[in-house]
């Protein structure tokens, strides 16, 4: 299995945070003609589906990585994720309490507790403070148990099948909906379609399709780009539709628009990343193209700073410094500007110097 770099990947990562990006925007649509901005905010409604193609990508580059490589060991592999997702988000973090408005003013002792929930990563598990502090990085609770679990899971199948993992996501479900029951009167999990929406416990289908279409050797499936364009579309056309006939703007809110996101989307995503690291397309070229390579290297900083105090302060000046462009294009561009400059100044170097660091060790 050929586990190097994959440029149509990185462009991958781009495409998923702009649907998110898009979602979080899609009622500054006022630019569109009157005709499309209904239809406009149907679809993009739906794009907070752009998380899960995160977690399916996820699930799919680590098990290429490492499920046929030499193990690192857990604490090796631990360490090196670490490196790659804690430090950008602790800065950005802390920034976002020092500087948020709403606590300006306040004295540390009235927002410390929230601020520790928040850089431990145990907001992601109520509902209550999953949204506080930059309130996107609740995937980052969801990411943060898949690898605490991956040397587990990898063990697993090799010890008896990767099918194992279908078990796994079963059990985890179950476990989850346990746990809402025992946990939440003390304001932890407090429903179950909280805990299976927004944790691990309902969201490991995602990571484990994705490792799953890792494993399968190349030319086993025919077209796969564009069955899994196809499915994808299927997918946005199913959620669109559940959407309208529950009366909700995203269909995830509802429990058919969850299950269609989190079990049955990955599969659709899957097929895709197969197809895009087994057989050329015009997609795999778009994707790997320079503009899509840097953006995608950025994701990160841009998926955590396009909500926060940095978008606050960037939407606060943009009229009177682009009043000529569409305010949400402007700060896509801006927060493009600031996460590329964060990626290569900050991101990229501690990362570096963390790896370095746990290497000489």
């Amino acid at each position: 299995m050929n586990r190097g770099y994959l440029p149509a990947l990185t462009g991958f990562r781009a495409v998923a945070a702009l649907l998110v990006f898009l979602f979080h925007y899609r009622t500054a649509a006022g630019w569109l003609p009157p005709g499309l901005e209904g239809a406009w905010r149907a679809l993009a409604s739906q794009l907070n589906l752009g998380v899960s193609l995160f977690f399916t990508l996820s699930g799919f580059l680590l098990c290429r990585l490492y499920y046929a490589a030499p193990w690192p060991g857990a604490r090796r592999f631990w360490q090196r994720r670490f490196a790659r997702i804690y430090p950008l988000f602790f800065l950005l973090t802390t920034l976002q309490f020092l500087f948020h408005p709403a606590l300006k003013g306040l004295r540390p002792a009235v927002w410390w507790p929230e601020y520790l929930l928040n850089i431990s990563l145990l907001k992601g598990f109520s509902h209550r403070w999953h949204l506080t502090g930059i309130g996107p990085a609740w995937s980052l609770t969801v990411e943060e148990c898949f690898y605490l679990l991956l040397p587990v899971l990898f063990w697993l199948a090799h010890r008896f099948t990767p099918r194992i993992w279908a078990g796994c996501v079963l059990a985890l479900v179950l476990l989850g909906l346990g746990l809402s029951a025992l946990l939440r009167p003390i304001g932890w999990l407090e429903t179950p379609h909280f805990t299976l929406m927004v944790t691990f416990f309902g969201r490991s289908a995602e990571f484990l399709v994705g490792a799953a279409f890792a494993l399968l050797p190349a030319g086993r499936l025919a077209r796969a780009t564009h069955w899994g364009l196809l499915l994808s579309t299927l997918v946005v056309g199913l959620l669109m539709g559940i959407a309208r006939h529950y009366g909700v703007a995203a269909a995830i809110d509802t429990w058919p628009g969850m299950a269609l996101n989190n079990w049955g989307l990955p599969w659709a995503t899957g097929l895709l990343l197969y197809g895009l690291t087994t057989e050329p397309s015009w997609l795999s070229q778009v994707l790997s193209s320079r503009p899509l390579q840097v953006l995608g290297r950025s994701s990160y900083a841009f998926y955590l700073l396009h909500l926060s105090v940095v978008a606050d302060f960037i939407q606060g000046r943009l009229h009177r410094h682009v009043p000529q462009l569409p305010a949400v294009l402007s700060l896509f561009l801006l927060l493009v500007t600031a996460a590329v400059a964060l990626h290569y100044l900050v991101e990229k170097p501690v990362h570096r110097w963390l790896t370095q660091a746990a290497l000489s060790k």
